[in-house]
């Protein structure tokens, strides 16, 4: 007899096949259908069942439900899946009410405790705030992408880019947290060495509108890809500018790596468990845009440079994990001691 299993998440169009913007459960999925008799709902919805054996409640936006439901359904395992920023250093100077709104409900859900805490290892260091509560907790890795290059001729044909020139690329929410608003500064002192495509949404996306408009012909706005189609992004840019300011294992970082693609961070927490100064990648000092510019140009205008981080990059990504074992690691963790 199949267990039943009670997924709570804020992800439910993911779920239903809606909208593709979180891979893990595409992947997810997969395993869970010829292991379980699942059923999806989201933060506040009431459960289809009366009884289930597992809870898996994922972000910690969906905690408070899930404990309540743990009681009401007399589930066995309650296992609750947290993705990102824990820190508080360096965000009170950039986002401060986002993040305590954040921390917020991290507090609560690693108060009122779980069976096991599943953190993504993204280099924000989730596993210090788990010690702190004396939970019990597994640290998911970061997967490297399932697709490999195209050509970067196709990819820029099929994004709408120039087919030549230098092109520095962007990916991810568009907020303060991933430094989005730092783009026009560090535009700004590249002094039109390259291109910028930014593929993303959020908050500041009407700046970066702006910015197009500011730099016609230099900055272009990519529109969002499937998780399946990204590889088209990553084979189109000659380096990624990642500004962001927590944990820099992120699955931009990990996945322009593991296509080849050089990348340029900040010193955040982690970055240089992945990046490796002037091998793979260059680091600059926290919140310094000029800095973070200069390595930029360098990308930009020496192509040998660039070739030799390229190589630098796929060999360091030859030991990242897949996707397949991070899913197993999650799977693992919901079955019933």
């Amino acid at each position: 007899m199949r267990l039943k299993l009670l997924v709570i998440t804020p992800w439910t169009d993911d779920w239903m096949g809606r909208v593709r913007r979180f891979p893990e459960v595409k992947f997810l999925k997969r395993k869970l259908e010829s292991l379980y008799d699942y059923d999806v709902v989201a933060p506040g919805e009431r459960p289809p069942k009366d009884r289930y054996d597992v809870i898996f409640v994922q972000s910690e936006r969906a905690y408070s439900h899930g404990r309540k439901l743990r009681r009401e359904v007399g589930a066995r395992r309650f296992v609750v899946a947290i993705y990102g920023v824990f820190e508080r250093f360096p965000l009170r100077r950039v986002f401060w009410p986002l993040h305590m709104w954040r921390y917020r409900h991290l507090d609560a859900a690693f108060k009122g405790g779980a069976d096991l805490y599943l953190i993504t290892d993204d280099g924000s260091r989730g596993e210090r705030l788990a010690e702190r509560y004396g939970r019990p907790y597994v640290m998911l890795p970061v997967p490297k992408p399932p697709w490999g290059r195209v050509g970067r001729l196709e990819a820029r044909t099929a994004l709408g880019l120039p087919p030549d020139g230098p092109i520095g690329g962007f990916a991810g929410a568009l907020n303060k947290l991933k430094g989005a608003h730092m783009l026009e500064n560090i535009l700004k002192r590249s002094r039109g060495t390259y291109k910028l495509a930014v593929i993303g949404d959020g908050p500041l996306l009407p700046k970066v509108r702006r910015l197009a408009e500011r730099y016609p012909g230099r900055v272009f706005i990519l529109t969002p890809l499937p998780y399946e189609r990204m590889n088209l992004f990553y084979s189109a840019v000659d380096f990624v500018l990642a500004p962001y300011l927590y944990g820099n294992k992120t699955a931009v970082v990990v996945e322009s790596l593991t296509l080849g693609v050089p990348v340029v961070a900040f010193r955040a927490h982690s970055s240089d468990e992945i990046i490796r100064h002037g091998w793979n990648g260059f680091l600059a000092e926290n919140f310094s845009v000029e800095e973070f510019a200069h390595y930029t140009v360098r990308l930009a205008t020496d192509p040998i440079l660039r070739e030799t981080m390229g190589g630098a990059a796929r060999i360091s990504s030859e030991g990242f994990p897949t996707w397949d074992a991070r899913i197993t690691t999650i799977v693992q963790s919901l079955h019933p001691l």
